[in-house]
């Protein structure tokens, strides 16, 4: 708070001062009434609580400005795109083996002999109408000097014959060893069996101008053998 007495003592000055100007007959110039009316605000200012306190916190100096440089922030660093898989449908080429390396029968050893394209099976299987039958034959021999069992059933291997660009799957062969895609039989020592891949396809198929047939263990190996 501003103290009272202060204040009195200052009106009172400032009183008795305009009070003898009066008695001289002497007026203020306007730059003098400005210099005392500085001066004795600058006497009450002195004694408030609220102006001394705006004055320290004038007074305080300015915390100093850090004078190390500022860190350049990292930039971040480029992670390579992951390439883009190859967006063909083409599925990998496997190795291309021979037929015994294929089968991997200890013992066993397979040979391609002919094919026939016809409209009957073994005299009692007939196309159907608008239909046509690949007849792929194979002959199965025991090398051996012993009865040779050779169970291929549950091997799941896959034949495919390609007649002029167009690929189709084999069907069961209707024989009782099962055909090459699930054969199941006993060999005599050094005897030989046939065995054979049937396909249906249509009927425009019957002359071709190029075939195949694919044999394939999935995912590991193929043959290919091209029918003549």
């Amino acid at each position: 708070m501003i103290n009272r007495k202060c204040i009195l003592s200052v009106c009172l000055c400032l009183v008795m001062f305009m009070l003898a100007g009066c008695v001289q007959m002497r007026e203020l110039t306007e730059e003098e009434q400005d210099i005392v009316a500085e001066y004795s605000a600058g006497i009450v200012l002195q004694h408030a609580e609220n102006y001394k306190k705006r004055l320290e916190k004038q007074e305080n100096p300015a915390a100093p400005e850090s004078s190390q440089p500022p860190q350049a922030t990292a930039a971040p660093e480029n992670t390579p795109e992951p390439a883009q898989a190859a967006a063909s449908g083409e599925e990998p080429s496997l190795t291309q083996v021979s037929l015994d390396d294929l089968y991997q029968v200890s013992g066993m050893e397979v040979k391609y002999t002919s094919y026939k394209s016809c409209d009957k099976y073994s005299n009692q299987i007939t196309a159907h109408e608008g239909e046509w039958f690949y007849i792929v034959n194979f002959s199965v021999t025991n090398t051996t000097k012993k009865p040779l069992k050779v169970d291929l059933s549950e091997r799941g291997i896959k034949y495919l014959l390609n007649v002029d660009g167009s690929e189709y799957q084999a069907h069961p062969s209707f024989l009782d060893n099962g055909g090459m895609a699930f054969l199941e039989t006993k060999i005599p020592a050094g005897a030989s069996e046939k065995a054979v891949v049937v396909f249906r396809v249509p009927e425009k198929a019957k002359n071709p101008g190029s075939a195949t047939v694919t044999v394939r263990d999935e995912g590991k190996c193929e043959t290919e053998i091209r029918l003549k």
